[in-house]
């Protein structure tokens, strides 16, 4: 691996606001963010049109696409049901192997940022810096339910926070949502997006030079 390349690993559960800090993150710094949790959509999405697993990865334009036997099917990762199928599926040892390695492959190419379930710990865990992003799980639902209605999907606001829940009890027993050791806590309960973003670039810019 290149010794210009470095990366930054985020954790945390469903909701958390991962994938919108990195973006935030990845404007901020100049590097990509990559998506874990698509890759395992990915694989949802094979499993439930009953494709093959030749799954594949990139960043471009900043968007973790997926495509499998080179056809993108990134459109579909979102759809509701397979929010839960990629749970259910990601507590198969293959299929995290497979993740992983599809992860790993890209990180080994370039500096970026990662976030997921088990990066600080499993996919990056060399990374330079990390972190473990979480909020309380009613302001999480209230998140994906927004979400959800932006894309046109209405969906009771107490089922997202059933699903979220469902969700917490699955990451927590395939045992990827662990918060590891040297991994920093944020707690984004009370923040905007921005501010969270603002205060994980004062703690990567204190730390460049560690």
């Amino acid at each position: 691996m290149a010794t210009n390349i470095y990366h930054i690993a985020i954790d945390g559960p469903v909701a958390g606001g991962k994938g919108t800090v990195a973006k935030l993150l990845s404007t901020e710094l100049g590097i990509p963010c990559l998506d874990t949790g698509a890759i395992y959509r990915g694989i949802a999405v094979a499993e439930r049109d009953k494709l093959s697993r030749n799954i594949t990865a990139k960043i471009i334009n900043n968007i973790t696409r997926i495509y499998i036997d080179n056809k993108d099917i990134t459109t579909k990762l979102r759809e509701n049901d397979i929010s839960k199928l990629s749970s259910n599926l990601a507590t198969n040892p293959e299929v995290r192997a497979l993740c992983t390695k599809i992860s790993q492959d890209l990180a080994g190419k370039q500096s970026l940022i990662a976030e997921g379930r088990d990066i600080c710990s499993v996919v990056l865990p060399n990374a330079k810096h990390k972190f473990y992003l979480t909020a309380h799980v009613k302001v999480r639902a209230n998140r994906r339910h927004a979400d959800l209605v932006a894309r046109g999907e209405e969906v009771p606001l107490k089922q997202v926070l059933h699903e979220t829940k469902y969700r917490d009890r699955q990451d927590i027993k395939k045992g990827g949502l662990v918060r590891t050791s040297d991994a920093i806590l944020i707690d984004s309960t009370k923040e905007q997006p921005q501010q969270t973003t603002q205060r994980i670039l004062e703690i990567i810019r204190a730390n460049a030079g560690a």
